[in-house]
């Protein structure tokens, strides 16, 4: 009996437990959901928003109130780098009365700008039967930067037949943004040329006045009188002189030149060619108006001594491998010959990162081989200069080009009869 009414009592404080505990509940629930039913928030904005990469992003904000008066203690946390592509959360943590509310808004940076393929020229015409060698194009992105080298470029291009073609380039960036653009290359009839007509191209070294100074360079010194007197001779007799460019471009048939053109070139950057040793060299040919190309050996002189006129252009003649007797049982010993590949291309790029140019190569002491005409190749020059003796055309080999050597002992006899 008596452990009868102590279960009873037992259940009834149990009961009352429950009720107390389910009374403060709903006290509490009703105190809380109304305080919180008060606090109200609304972006500024929408809750997700898309910018392009690199654009400026100004944050809308928040409204935050309780019971319609306006909360001021709202703490923003997150940061959106517009520099990068990522989706950026930004966070405002509201606190009021206690109470603590998050709200988050989403900033997706993408990048929907298309890269750009600028074209070096537009339309070429080359002739029937020539090489067709890119005249360049550079393919840059607001995001990736430089992406030349994603370029895909295809042609459908038959030199040896007569016609309208087209060269097509497309480029995609990282976030699959593409950009397509064309070139337009004709293939015309090429004229019928003698093996040794064309274009003479004259080979000088060193500049001197005699009436003040001497020469060391032996039969490569030229008088600046005499020199004078053969470019009055060119210019009597209606001569155009050529820029590299030129002369490249009618080397692959891209242009025709009249039928007097030469192109004068320079090898060394030795006596009487630049700033510092003389400087014949460019105020004679500002005088004439006349053009010239210089080899410049640059790892021996500051290519800025040669700089600065627009009637010499400057090319490569070695960056420091102009050494004749390096080598052992190749022609004149000429170092070119005997260093490794390796050696040799490293040696050439550094040449052309100092000129800005590689269209044109002149190999020391007329010195080459297989192996050497090859790495020219390699490193990307467009034509390469050697000796000879006969005038320069387009159905020569393109790393052979020939020159007549002008020396100190050279008539104006034997100089016309060289350009003529």
């Amino acid at each position: 009996m008596k452990k009868r009414i102590k279960i009873k009592k037992i259940g009834l404080i149990l009961l009352v437990l429950i009720i107390v505990i389910a009374i403060t509940s709903t006290i509490l629930y009703i105190n809380i959901h109304g305080v919180n039913s008060k606090l109200k928030t609304k972006l500024n904005g929408k809750k997700e928003v898309t910018i392009d990469v690199l654009s400026a992003y100004k944050d809308s904000g928040i409204k935050a109130t309780y019971d319609n008066k306006k909360i001021s203690n709202i703490k923003t946390t997150g940061k959106v780098n517009t520099k990068k592509i990522g989706d950026y959360t930004i966070t405002y943590i509201i606190k009021y009365k206690k109470i603590t509310k998050k709200v988050s808004r989403v900033v997706k940076v993408i990048d929907k700008t298309n890269p750009v393929i600028t074209l070096v020229g537009e339309s070429i015409d080359i002739q029937q039967g020539n090489e067709y060698v890119d005249p360049g194009y550079k393919a840059e992105d607001n995001y990736d930067g430089d992406i030349t080298d994603k370029v895909e470029v295809t042609n459908n291009i038959d030199i040896n037949t007569i016609g309208t073609y087209e060269v097509n380039y497309k480029v995609v960036d990282s976030s699959n943004n593409e950009a397509t653009t064309k070139r337009v290359v004709n293939v015309v009839a090429k004229p019928v040329t003698p093996t040794r007509a064309g274009v003479a191209v004259l080979n000088y070294h060193f500049f001197y006045n005699s009436a003040v100074e001497s020469c060391s360079g032996g039969n490569n010194c030229i008088d600046i009188n005499n020199f004078k007197t053969q470019l009055n001779y060119l210019r009597d007799n209606g001569y155009k002189t050529l820029t590299m460019t030129e002369f490249r471009d009618y080397m692959y048939g891209r242009i025709d030149v009249p039928a007097k053109s030469v192109l004068i070139t320079i090898d060394d950057g030795g006596m009487g060619t630049g700033k510092q040793n003389g400087n014949y060299l460019v105020p004679i040919l500002e005088e004439y108006k006349m053009h010239a190309t210089l080899f410049l050996i640059t790892g021996w002189w500051d290519i800025s001594n040669y700089t600065g006129s627009k009637y010499l252009e400057i090319e490569s003649h070695t960056n420091d491998m102009h050494n004749e007797g390096w080598c052992q049982g190749v022609t004149r010993g000429a170092r070119m010959l005997c260093q490794t590949n390796d050696e040799v291309l490293v040696d050439l790029k550094k040449s052309i990162d100092i000129i800005g140019s590689k269209k044109a190569f002149c190999f020391p002491f007329y010195a080459y081989d297989d192996r050497t005409i090859e790495l020219v190749k390699q490193a990307g020059f467009e034509l390469a200069f050697i000796g000879g003796g006969y005038k320069a055309n387009r159905n020569q080999d393109k790393w052979h080009v020939p020159r007549y050597q002008i020396l100190k002992n050279t008539s104006l006899d034997t100089f016309s009869n060289y350009v003529s």
